[in-house]
């Protein structure tokens, strides 16, 4: 069982993704903790859908059948 919503890791993904931006934007020389932080949204990315079909197909106890909160692609 995960620890992380299909939610919680969507917040990730975000965050991860801004990070990245703020870097590129700030002219950082430090590219590889860039590209560091755009994996990781990408990551982030990847176990949400995980996540969100498993949600879809074993809600948890005292939970209704819910739809993921995006599309998958």
């Amino acid at each position: 069982m995960s620890l992380l919503t299909s939610h919680e890791a969507l917040v990730l993904t975000a965050n991860f993704a801004l990070t990245a931006d703020r870097m590129r934007a700030a002219d950082s020389a430090d590219h590889l903790r860039s590209k560091l932080y755009e994996r990781a949204s990408r990551i982030a990315f990847l176990r949400a859908q995980l996540l969100a079909k498993r949600e879809e197909t074993c809600p948890a106890l005292g939970e209704l059948f819910r739809r993921a909160a995006f599309a998958i692609a």
